[in-house]
């Protein structure tokens, strides 16, 4: 996140040096999710495999870093008006060795047209939290250079959830603002909200419940958020038709969200859908309708140059140009999938999805035996097809790339059952004779048990994998990654307990570890973390 130096705000210049952001990869800020999106409303986007990426709040890189790891051919180049972090992410990208990316310690409104043109712009919790000659800065940037099919990520607070939740953010600052220290100002909003929920009697009250409400959402964010989202002195939501006309004025227009499946009327069943329809005469009015409808307090709105044109109503031919991936199981047996008996599908989400079309069917046995990897969506249809039984003809390929891609296609844009890609990530479902993580993630592995994968996500470490992933550097087979656990034990630094004890003999810790490497290592595959 990033703030604007004015006059007499020297304290607040420094407030992302004191209490830093946490920096991690947001997987919804992906070019590659941008590119999905921009590909099924109709538009060319840049290939993320060469393009230049510009973030505005980078802090210490943590979503540019792992990109620029992932895409050697491409460009990138973040700023932030933290230097703190700014240096951070530089000491980083020199320990990986890579040279084509930039952190740049400095301030928005100092971007200009020496930068060059940029295929994505990221602006990521920035926008609500600068001034207004700031925000207008940041639709500049994105209005006068982006490339022609260039794609803008921008997300922002909206009301009118903002409402409710600034009410919440109005009581905490007041509270706190008497306080010097961030972190004791942090301390004490939470001790507010805590003193207002159990002081607040009213059963069954809107405000109780608000409250109720809001407490348990901030007891499982960190300070840093909290601190940044609530405490600072700019915060300024606004509603979704506003944004759109102010981005209009820039050489900007909608293009969807990053959660594509937000855009979809239907998911509001047919009586509100019918009227809505009825209400809205274009795309701005549709959203803006269903943000009252869902009281909606945040978005993450992609926008294009005016001078192209989306297509919102997706023809599923262009399923074809996609890498399809699901982690969805099915429910119980499928069974025969030829028959015509109903099949459901469940995501780690909860989401469901039931079908009877044999050829839907095998797609999704399909997905689920090669999660986390992404496949092409021919390549699928060819696999699925061959999973009911025989070849297809050349009228039945055609027949089944339309009923698949009318299927996928519903299923993604309804629920979270189904992702669509642009560009397969590289990573490797079963771990090699000496597997290899990358580099970015076995630092991150020494620090916390926070690290980055192949799918731009946060995966968190056990005790086991934080010790074993360091070790993956391509040099060690799963014996000598057995001896170092063992030296690691016996010196302390990894604990081994059999039958509640701590094992100190090398003999028992040997015989007790034989059997975690692997488990250990596949664990790792399926979380999308080993390149070989």
């Amino acid at each position: 996140m990033v703030e604007v130096a004015t006059p007499g705000t020297s304290a607040k210049q420094n407030a992302y040096d004191e209490v830093p952001y946490e920096s991690y990869p947001f997987t919804q800020a992906h070019p590659n999710r941008m590119a999905t999106v921009a590909t099924l409303f109709g538009l060319r986007p840049t290939p993320f495999t060469k393009c230049r990426v510009l973030e505005l709040g980078s802090a210490a890189g943590g979503n540019l870093i792992p990109m620029a790891l992932e895409s050697p051919e491409s460009e990138f180049v973040g700023i932030d008006l933290s230097a703190r972090q700014i240096d951070d992410g530089k000491r980083l990208i020199e320990q990986l060795g890579l040279t084509n990316i930039k952190l740049i310690s400095g301030s928005i409104l100092d971007i200009d047209a020496s930068y060059g043109q940029f295929d994505y712009v990221i602006c990521h919790g920035v926008f609500s939290w600068v001034p207004n000659e700031v925000q207008d800065k940041i639709l500049e940037i994105a209005g006068t250079m982006m490339t022609p099919q260039g794609v803008a990520y921008i997300s922002y607070n909206t009301y009118p959830g903002w409402h409710m939740r600034g009410m919440i953010r109005d009581m905490m600052r007041y509270h706190s603002e008497r306080f010097n220290s961030p972190k004791i100002r942090t301390r004490q909003a939470r001790a507010l909200l805590d003193f207002l929920s159990q002081s607040v009697k009213q059963e069954g009250s809107a405000y109780a419940a608000l409250l109720k409400q809001e407490v348990e959402t901030l007891r499982h964010q960190a300070d840093h958020y909290l601190y940044h989202e609530h405490l600072e002195e700019i915060n300024e939501p606004l509603y979704f038709h506003q944004f759109a006309e102010r981005a209009g004025s820039k050489g900007l227009q909608y293009l969807g969200e990053s959660r594509v499946g937000t855009m979809v009327l239907s998911n509001f069943g047919p009586d509100i859908e019918k009227t809505l329809r009825i209400l809205a005469t274009d795309q701005i009015m549709v959203e803006q309708y269903m943000d009252f409808l869902r009281n909606r307090m945040f978005r993450e709105t992609l926008l294009v140059s005016n001078r192209v044109q989306p297509n919102w109503s997706v023809q599923p031919e262009v399923l074809r140009r996609f890498f399809v991936a699901s982690a969805a199981a099915p429910v119980g047996d499928p069974g025969d999938l030829n028959s015509p008996d109903n099949i459901s599908f469940k995501s780690p989400s909860g989401m469901s999805m039931a079908t009877t079309q044999p050829l839907l069917k095998a797609a999704m046995v399909v997905l689920r035996k090669n999660w986390p990897q992404p496949i092409q969506f021919d390549k699928l249809r060819e696999e699925a097809r061959t999973l009911l039984g025989g070849n297809a003809s050349t009228e039945q390929v055609a027949k089944d790339q339309q009923l698949l891609a009318v299927g996928l296609l519903n299923c993604y844009m309804g629920s979270d059952l189904i992702e669509l890609h642009t560009h397969q990530p590289t990573f490797t479902r079963e771990p090699g004779d000496k597997p290899i993580v990358s580099p970015l993630a076995r630092l991150q592995a020494a620090t916390g048990p926070a690290v980055t994968n192949r799918r731009h996500e946060v995966v968190r470490l056990n005790d086991l994998d934080r010790q074993i992933v360091p070790l993956l550097d391509g040099s060690m087979d799963r014996a000598a990654i057995l001896d170092k656990l063992v030296t690691l034990a016996k010196s302390g630094v990894l604990t081994v307990q059999q039958d509640n004890n701590t094992l100190t003999d090398e003999a028992r810790i040997r015989e007790a570890m034989k059997g975690v490497v692997d488990p250990s290592l596949r664990g790792l595959a399926g979380h999308a973390l080993l390149i070989a």
